[in-house]
């Protein structure tokens, strides 16, 4: 259905709700802004719905943090939640709760910006800059945010003029020959307000490639937001335009036989530095327009909103990692290397999202409906793999059309929350090359998601909750299969349901304050999709069960002083026990074998995360001065299916150093503070893989020489380091 036909429904759907007149109901509260490192705020925003966090029956994290400057910094700050940037900008994988995405595969996680829906996992990668505040959901949130949402949400929200955030600019240097400049500031006057804000980073790298003799991870991000907000008694209109543009370089990978000589740990000697002899290079570009249309009724509060995504990225890179030439299984098939490889990527989004909201007293009802077109087109130009056939090119059209209901019901001492969401998705693939038409393929998939949760009040800061939840990911279309190829053309939907129990309490007065998250999950999932690489192509595969057991704790206590000195300690442990159910597949190395996975972990899920934190602050009479220490952990991490290859327990540390002044101007009065800080991540300089492929699962791999075969991985940045200067303007 054409984009101008939906809003057409959408409009006449809206007549209805308005013609029921009923007393105005009163605007919730503006949810007060949390400070960095902060305790959990009182307040979760659940799809713009402002909840008291305590009775709310949803496990969520909030965080406001000007330092936060992409999705990955979220990690340390959310236990249970893993991110990785790999082989481009754009690519990531990302894991919530054992719920997992990968390389080209739809998300499952949904990320939510200003209420908006992403449409696609490369835009996830984007910097973060003049937020608001996140809000992390962990669990199922099918029922509210639709088809991608089986491991949690995350929402995040930028400031805007009308709510009173401050002008300010901030500027910094660090190793690696890193620079950044970030600044937002705006003016308004008679309901109107205008927001600009931007941000630049660069950097040479982190990462030196042997062969070539130089760092190879370089990156250059520029990134402007401009929000215009319109108040007209009880319509507020709000309008963005976003624009991103990222370069630099791509799959900084290293290569070795480390299943032969390690055993497929990778720590210690196993982590070489990359020895590719081709640098890859990548390019992206993302521009977003979008609008909120939020209308205060007799019947109820009415909120529109309209986004256009326009996305592009560009990369080459070689694919074994290696220099010189290559033989495959003796024959000397590759003088060149395998290099360089495309995979040039086009994505159009166009989204809608109208609901009506209800003030029925201790009740609210919530009905909505949703629309989102996206077109993709990917070209999978793998160089020499081809052997001089040409590339195939992926276009790929979804619609998805949504329904959703939700109910809230609060007594002195207990909620309930009945929710529910409808999700369509249809969608069509053609598969061209040279640009004839080679295969066209068309399927749907459709979803009912319910959720119900519930909590009571066990004393009188103490609540207990429990909550039920599914969520699902499309299915979708592989690469054509040979007839020797050991997957379907098309595989099924994912579907998450989950199961939760858990306990908030909050014990003090005053400034010294004690708050304490605890839950046990379980979730069982069907049809878990699992990315490979086969055949020289990207292939999804259904196994068939897959079992979460988990477990979360988190801490913040808050208040501890000592003369002028104040102190607070946070922390937080996720547990995440995924395993696949009986799974028995053909072996990909060897042709009529079986292989049985069952038992084995789900890769690029760690078994658990941890963090421990303590800040520190002492007020003085014209600033103040403090500092932030952090330590983190991750467990055990698998990398594929075989569970081969895999990274040991880490831990790393974090900490920051600021000193904040407030001068007084010749009037005696306070002028506008300015913040010095210096910071480090990963001050210990650990080594660690983020990704691997290994021979085990991979043809190419097993057959690559001389001197193979090898596996590859993706190490991490290492120690970096930097300091910033920054101004509040008020």
């Amino acid at each position: 259905m054409p984009v101008r036909h939906l809003l057409a429904v959408f409009c006449l759907a809206l007549i209805a709700p308005i013609a029921w007149a009923a007393p105005a109901p009163s605007a919730p509260k503006k949810p007060a802004d949390i400070a960095a490192h902060a305790p959990p705020e009182e307040i979760v925003i659940v799809r713009g719905e402002p909840r008291r966090r305590a009775s709310s029956p949803v496990s969520a994290t909030v965080i406001v943090d000007p330092q936060t400057a992409a999705i990955d910094d979220l990690v340390t700050a959310v236990p249970g939640l893993s991110m990785i940037n790999d082989q481009d900008p754009g690519a990531n994988i990302i894991a919530l709760r054992g719920v997992t995405s990968d390389r080209l595969q739809q998300a499952a996680i949904a990320y939510v910006v200003d209420g908006a829906p992403l449409a696609d996992t490369d835009l996830f990668t984007a910097k973060l800059f003049d937020i608001a505040r996140i809000d992390v959901l962990r669990g199922p949130q099918g029922a509210l945010f639709g088809k991608n949402a089986a491991g949690g949400a995350i929402e995040v929200t930028s400031a805007t003029g009308r709510g009173g955030a401050d002008a300010y600019a901030r500027a910094g240097i660090g190793n690696g020959q890193a620079r950044s400049l970030e600044a937002a500031g705006g003016a308004g006057g008679d309901g109107w307000s205008l927001r600009a804000a931007g941000l630049w980073t660069a950097h040479a790298g982190w990462i030196k490639n042997r062969t070539l003799g130089r760092v190879v991870d370089r990156e250059d991000s520029r990134n402007a937001r401009l929000t215009l907000s319109r108040v007209a008694g009880p319509l507020t209109l709000t309008g963005r335009l976003r624009w991103m543009e990222e370069s630099g370089g791509a799959a900084w990978a290293s290569s070795g036989n480390v299943t032969g000589r390690f055993g497929g740990r990778l720590t210690g000697a196993a982590l070489t530095d990359p020895i590719g002899d081709f640098e890859g290079r990548s390019w992206r570009r993302w521009l977003q327009g979008a609008l909120t249309a939020e209308a205060k009724t007799d019947a109820g509060d009415v909120t529109l909103i309209l986004a256009r995504d326009s996305y592009a990225k560009r990369w080459q890179e070689e694919l074994d990692y290696r220099p010189g030439p290559l033989t495959f299984f003796g024959a000397p098939l590759f003088p060149n290397g395998l290099q360089p490889i495309r995979q040039p990527t086009d994505i159009r989004a166009e989204t809608a999202d109208l609901n009506w909201r209800r003030d029925l007293g201790r009740a609210t009802l919530k009905l909505g409906l949703f629309a989102q077109n996206v077109a993709r087109t990917r070209v999978d130009d793998f160089g020499p793999l081809l052997f001089g056939a040409p590339a195939a090119r992926y276009d790929s059209d979804a619609e998805q059309r949504a329904a959703y209901a939700a109910f809230t019901y609060a007594w002195e001492r207990a909620t309930l929350d009945i929710q529910a969401r409808y999700d369509r998705d249809a969608r069509r693939q053609i598969i061209s090359a040279a640009g004839a038409q080679v295969e066209s393929r068309r399927a749907t998939f459709e979803r009912f998601q319910p959720r119900i949760a519930g909590s009571v009040a066990l004393g009188e800061n103490i609540w207990a909750y429990a909550n039920y939840g599914e969520g699902f990911r499309s299915g979708g279309f592989n690469p054509i299969p040979a007839p020797s190829s050991v997957w379907r053309a098309q595989f099924a939907p994912e579907i998450t349901r989950s199961g939760e129990l858990g306990v908030k309490g909050r014990l003090g007065a005053g400034r010294f304050v004690l708050q304490v998250d605890a839950n046990l999950f379980r979730s069982d999932i069907s049809n878990y999709q699992n990315y490979t690489f086969l055949d020289a192509q990207s292939v999804t595969l259904n196994v068939g069960s897959v079992r979460v057991d988990g477990a979360e704790l988190f801490f913040a206590l808050t208040g501890l002083q000592r003369g002028r000195d104040a102190f607070d300690l946070r922390g937080g442990f996720a547990l995440a026990n995924a395993r696949i159910g009986r799974f028995i597949a053909p072996d990909p190395l060897i042709a009529s074998a079986q292989r049985d996975y069952t038992g084995a972990r789900v890769p690029n899920a760690p078994q658990w995360t941890a963090t421990a934190g303590l800040d520190w602050r002492r007020d003085m009479a014209s600033g103040d001065i403090g500092a932030n220490l952090t330590l983190n952990a991750t467990g055990k991490t698998f990398y594929e299916i075989d569970n081969a290859l895999r990274s040991p327990p880490k831990t790393w540390l974090d900490a920051r150093l600021w000193l904040q002044r407030q001068p007084r101007s010749f009037d005696g009065r306070h002028a506008d503070p300015w913040r010095v800080s210096v910071w480090g991540r990963n001050i210990t300089d650990e080594r660690w893989a983020i990704s691997a492929f290994g021979q085990g699962m991979l043809p190419l791999l097993a057959g690559l020489g001389p001197d193979g075969p090898f596996d590859t991985f993706t190490l991490n940045r290492g120690r970096q380091w930097g300091v910033e200067l920054s101004r509040t303007f008020r």
